[in-house]
């Protein structure tokens, strides 16, 4: 599989270069701007953008969005291509499933 790079703008990788020094001198942000005499609040912009591009790892947690299952019902009901529904009520497994479909679908 191969990996996209977005492209960068001459700006971009500027900063993007910046950034990977910070992380590699052991420094904090703040520290690194400092003694490269660079705006701190532009550089955690630059970052927020670059990962936001995804070219640099996030740090930010998954979102989850919450849910709430209002009735569970284990009606079932499965209409075929050929026109053939098939329909029960409970549980079934994998293999009585497969048969019920399989013998659905040779019906015309």
């Amino acid at each position: 599989m191969q990996k996209i790079i977005p492209t960068l703008t001459n700006r971009q990788r500027y900063w993007l270069e910046h950034i990977q020094a910070c992380e590699a001198s052991g420094k904090s942000m703040v520290e690194y701007a400092a003694t490269q005499g660079l705006s701190v609040q532009s550089l955690y912009t630059s970052k927020k953008i670059l990962v936001d591009k995804s070219v640099l790892p996030g740090t930010h947690s998954p979102r989850f969005q919450r849910v709430q299952v209002l009735e569970a019902s284990s009606q079932w009901r499965i209409e075929l291509a050929n026109g053939v529904s098939v329909a029960f009520v409970g549980e079934v497994n994998a293999g009585s499933l497969r048969t019920i479909l399989n013998a659905a679908a040779e019906l015309e």
